[in-house]
C-alpha cells in the first residue's frame, strides 16, 4: 500500500506516518519543502525506518505552488502508485497573516486535490473511489471561504466549482455520497 501525505512534519502527520509504517506493506511518500531536507533523517528515525529502506520517501515540493511544486520526474514515479492521499498540511497559527493562511489552508487544499488527480491515486476506500483524506482544518477553511461581495453562488450555495467539489469529498468520506 502506497500513501502520499502532506503535513508529515506536523504533530498529527508525524504520528499518522508512524502508524502507517507499522503496516508491513506500507510505503509513505511525504511532501516536504526543499529547505527542510535536513529534517528527513530525524523524521525517518522518529518513524523507525532506515533512510535507504524505501519505506518513507521524501517528495520535495511546496504546498502553495501549482502541482504542489513537485518535479515532473517525481510525479511520473508516483503516477498510478498511490492508494491513499492524506492532506494534513495547514497553518494552525491564529496569529499568522491572512495571506499565509489562505495560501496554505485554502489554496494548498485545492492543489492537493489537483495533485491527487494528477498522480492518479487509486481506490481502496468505499466504492473503489480514490482514497483521499483531508484534515479537518483545511476542509473547514475551504468550506467556510467567503464569496466576494456581489459574487453569485451556484444552485447548491457554493461560490465556485472547487468549493463544491470539496463538499462532495466531505460527504463521500462520511459515506453519504456517490
Amino acid at each position: 500500500m502506497h500513501y502520499f501525505i502532506t503535513g508529515a512534519t506536523g504533530f498529527i502527520g508525524k504520528r499518522l506516518v508512524r502508524r502507517l509504517l507499522e503496516r508491513e506493506d506500507a510505503t509513505v511518500h511525504f511532501l516536504i519543502r526543499e529547505e527542510s531536507q535536513g529534517k528527513v533523517a530525524g523524521l525517518q528515525a522518529y518513524w523507525g525506518v532506515d533512510a535507504g529502506a524505501g519505506k518513507a520517501i521524501p517528495v520535495f515540493g511546496d504546498l502553495t505552488k501549482k502541482g504542489l511544486g513537485v518535479a515532473a520526474a517525481d510525479i511520473k514515479k508516483l503516477k498510478g502508485r498511490i492508494d491513499h492521499f492524506y492532506h494534513l498540511a495547514a497553518v494552525y497559527d491564529l496569529a499568522a497573516d491572512e495571506e499565509s493562511q489562505v495560501a496554505v489552508n485554502i489554496e494548498g487544499a485545492h492543489q492537493s486535490l489537483q495533485q491527487r488527480a494528477d498522480i492518479g491515486a487509486r481506490g481502496g476506500g468505499r466504492h473503489d473511489r480514490p482514497g483521499l483524506h483531508l484534515q479537518a482544518g483545511a476542509d473547514r477553511h475551504a468550506a467556510g471561504r467567503r464569496r466576494p461581495a456581489g459574487a453569485r453562488a451556484d444552485a447548491a450555495g457554493f461560490a465556485d466549482r472547487d468549493e463544491h467539489q470539496l463538499a462532495h469529498v466531505r460527504r463521500f468520506d462520511r459515506g453519504q455520497g456517490r
